[in-house]
């Protein structure tokens, strides 16, 4: 079925008439607004645009606040390695003995990572000698000594500017007679223990034995090389067998240098031997050659008047 055109364009006119009638009757087009009507839609679109101290308004997307600059890197600053362009003394770091034991080991871990050997294994004689190391501490520097020294040669090469001590010893005629080689050897053992540094002679004086079988006494001490050259105090021992007379003489001779090191230098004096320590091994690594070199010394001074 078929519905005329005109009835259609009728019935569209109607409905649009209608909507139009009924939704705009009750309003005024012909009138002009009031000016209170007009100033409420001037304040609507002025709240719309932005201020000039505001960037944001009411129809912009607000915007997160922007992330704070990333921290500074801190760069570690490189550790001081000193001037390695001039020859090191037998002293060297000691001026950073205040900086403490982890300083100078970390120094010399440096040092013989970059191939300073020498260098490397003076800072860890400061850790024995010029501060004051823990068990752990002690320990690393030694372990680190005994790796390096017997790479490295002699600090001083030149007899004749080695310091002169001598061993004193005093015992009856038959221990005496035993002990003067072994006195000999251990000079030579010294020598090499200082870096050459100290040049060792002996003298040995024989008195009369002890009557029976008890062998004597030995009564041992170093001093310079002249008469009037300060000593160290006197030490004596009894050997039990001729055997333990070497081992004897290096125990004293170690006791003897500690205790020197201690009263007459400003050094840390080397660690108590333990009791299954080698003597002839603490004599060449527990004793920095700085302290064989000022012990030296310290015997070469003239003896005061009335000392």
């Amino acid at each position: 079925m078929h519905v005329p055109i005109p009835v259609v364009i009728f019935l569209v006119l109607a409905v649009v008439g209608g909507v139009w009638f009924g939704k705009t009757r009750g309003f005024d087009f012909m009138s002009p607004p009031s000016e209170a009507r007009l100033n409420e839609i001037r304040v609507k679109v002025e709240s719309s645009f932005p201020q000039a101290d505001q960037p944001e308004d009411a129809i912009s997307v607000p915007t997160a606040a922007p992330e704070p600059p990333p921290e500074p890197v801190k760069v570690k600053p490189s550790f001081d390695l000193g001037d390695l362009g001039t020859p090191p003394t037998l002293a060297h770091f000691a001026e950073r003995a205040d900086l403490g034991a982890d300083h100078l080991a970390e120094l010399a871990k440096r040092l013989e990572a970059g191939g300073y050997f020498q260098r490397a294994l003076l800072a860890w004689e400061r850790v024995l000698d010029h501060t004051a190391p823990d068990a752990g501490q002690a320990a690393d520097a030694l372990r680190a000594i005994r790796r390096l020294r017997p790479t490295l040669p002699n600090w001083n090469t030149e007899s004749a500017q080695a310091v002169s001590i001598t061993i004193q010893a005093g015992t009856g005629r038959t221990v005496a007679q035993r002990l003067a080689p072994i006195l000999e050897e251990v000079a030579r053992e010294l020598e090499l223990a200082s870096s050459g540094t100290v040049k060792v002679q002996t003298h040995v004086t024989a008195g009369r034995d002890l009557p029976g079988t008890t062998p004597s006494p030995v009564a041992l001490w170093l001093g310079g090389p002249e008469k009037d050259s300060a000593t160290t105090e006197v030490l004596s021992f009894t050997a039990k067998s001729p055997e333990r007379l070497r081992q004897e003489v290096l125990n004293t001779l170690y006791l003897l240098l500690r205790g020197e090191l201690d009263r007459s230098t400003d050094l840390t004096p080397p660690a108590e031997l333990a009791a299954d320590a080698d003597p002839r091994e603490a004599l060449e690594f527990q004793v920095t050659r700085l302290g064989w070199k000022q012990f030296a010394e310290t015997l070469n001074r003239p003896l005061k008047k009335g000392g």
